[in-house]
């Protein structure tokens, strides 16, 4: 087996024939719509909703961000619409306090131009209470939002965000228009009145997202837990996987997300389960042990999550190097990146981070008033909620966004995901959202890349100990930029 720091090095370096190192400062651009499918589990829009139902969208008791990247529109003055409404909170707590303007967190934008919209009360006494009535309101031209700007060319991004609220928060939206002059560009916004829906089909033939774990089970990502964040916790291992068809070029494929390794806690670390025990676990450790005695170890695939780039013709379905038994993960030419904990993220804070239950006390459960104050969970819930994710991942999107990349110095095709191979530790949660791939945008050093072909042949046996006259036996190869394992004979 490879000294586990010397496989990491060896990763670093990238490898293949059309693999090599990635990292390289400068600009990225989002190609997400250019080369994947259904980015969110549906069509055309990029971030996290929590549903899709007679024509229109709409997230409930959260946070969310979604959005559509137009590429290269000529400069001009563009004006985006959209049917939309926002309640902070329930009916009648949003009656009474989005007064005036008041508690509208929701907006519409285009480029780096937002207006608030519409609260579902504006102008009215009685309003929708669910998407059948919010359609009819719409089709009646009630709730229109409109957006201007003038746009200097190059990428446009347009979308709806809800920074979040208090407990029961409901954002409903349909019918999105965007014009340049007079003239009509909304082809241009795919889905654009929401036809379409989820597409969470478990049968690869139907489905771009490929999700069969290391059990060779389908399992797909729960999208109704509240807020605009997906998640796993405390679940059968997980594997959401798309092959994308790449030109050469630099790349990350990332996720806002992050890990907690084990149940939730108060801020001494004491566990509460996700079905809401509370007690000191000797089995596990908890989270805050993690982070306190740095427990963390990037190739324990049995605890941790990655975000992966894969170059084989089929998906892994496990986490796991080639050179160990039942790996599918190729040393030679994939990368993984193991999701780092919301205690790493936020340096111990435990006060700053997420949760997806009440938080608790050195005394007990602190039960949070649900009209008082915005983006906590206000009770406790079963396995948990979004809400504090979701608004985490909004607010503070470069703090929780995580990446893996890579080279390549040809076209090829490649898997790209989010996995986990094990239901460990116990209590473990996993929210996530807005999964994007980007291209590095000056991506002129990679022809130089070739010059590595005359660069002198490195050989190391599997121990990671270089080798000056290698026979018989498994080498890895080093060669400029480029790393590959050779059979010697």
């Amino acid at each position: 087996m490879v000294n586990f720091n010397l496989r990491r090095s060896f990763m670093l370096l990238g490898a293949s024939a059309v693999l090599a190192s990635a990292g390289a400062a400068g600009t990225y651009r989002d190609v997400t719509g250019q080369y994947m499918t259904n980015p969110a589990f549906f069509p055309g829009w990029q971030g996290a909703l929590t549903d899709v139902n007679n024509g229109v969208g709409e997230v409930y008791n959260g946070a969310f961000n979604l959005y559509q990247v137009l590429p290269d529109m000529p400069a001009g003055e563009y004006t985006l619409k959209a049917d939309a409404f926002y309640r902070c909170g329930n009916n009648d707590i949003s009656a009474e306090t989005m007064k005036d303007g008041a508690n509208h967190y929701a907006f519409l934008y285009l480029g780096n131009t937002e207006v608030a919209v519409k609260g579902l009360f504006d102008g009215r006494v009685a309003a929708p209470n669910d998407v059948w009535a919010a359609a009819d309101a719409f089709a009646a031209g009630e709730y229109e939002n409109t957006v201007t700007i003038n746009h200097e060319g190059g990428d446009l991004v347009l979308g709806i965000k809800n920074l979040g609220c208090y407990s029961e928060e409901w954002c409903c939206f349909d019918n999105f228009r965007l014009t340049r002059g007079g003239e009509d560009l909304t082809s241009l916004i795919k889905n654009a009145q929401f036809e379409e829906g989820f597409n969470l089909s478990k049968d690869a033939a139907e489905n771009p997202w490929n999700m069969i774990n290391s059990n060779n089970e389908a399992k797909t990502p729960d999208v109704n837990k509240g807020g605009g964040a997906y998640r796993k916790t405390n679940a059968s291992p997980y594997n959401f996987g798309q092959q994308v068809d790449l030109p050469a070029g630099t790349y990350r494929f990332s996720a806002l997300t992050f890990l907690r390794y084990g149940g939730a806690g108060d801020y001494n670390g004491k566990i509460i389960t996700c079905k809401g025990q509370w007690g000191f676990n000797e089995v596990d450790p908890s989270p805050k042990q993690w982070f306190d005695q740095d427990l963390y170890n990037d190739d324990n695939t049995n605890a941790n999550a990655y975000l992966y780039m894969a170059m084989g013709e089929m998906k892994p379905t496990n986490m796991i190097w080639d050179d160990e038994f039942g790996g599918e993960m190729s040393m030679a030419t994939d990368k993984r990146v193991r999701l780092k904990g919301c205690w790493e993220i936020c340096n111990g804070d435990y006060a700053n981070m997420p949760e997806n239950e009440t938080r608790g006390t050195a005394d007990g459960v602190e039960i949070v008033p649900a009209y008082e104050t915005r983006n906590v969970v206000p009770n406790w819930c079963d396995s948990g909620m979004e809400r504090e994710s979701a608004a985490a991942f909004v607010s503070e999107p470069e703090k929780w966004r995580q990446y893996v990349e890579f080279t390549l110095t040809a076209p090829a095709k490649v898997w790209v995901g989010l996995a986990k191979d094990a239901n460990a530790p116990s209590q473990y949660w996993n929210p996530f959202a807005d999964f994007k791939l980007e291209q590095l945008a000056d991506d002129s050093f990679v022809e130089g890349i070739a010059a590595d072909e005359n660069a002198e042949e490195v050989y190391y046996n599997l121990n990671g100990v270089r080798v000056a006259n290698p026979s018989n036996g498994i080498f890895i190869v080093k060669k400029g930029n480029k790393v590959s394992k050779q059979v010697i004979r």
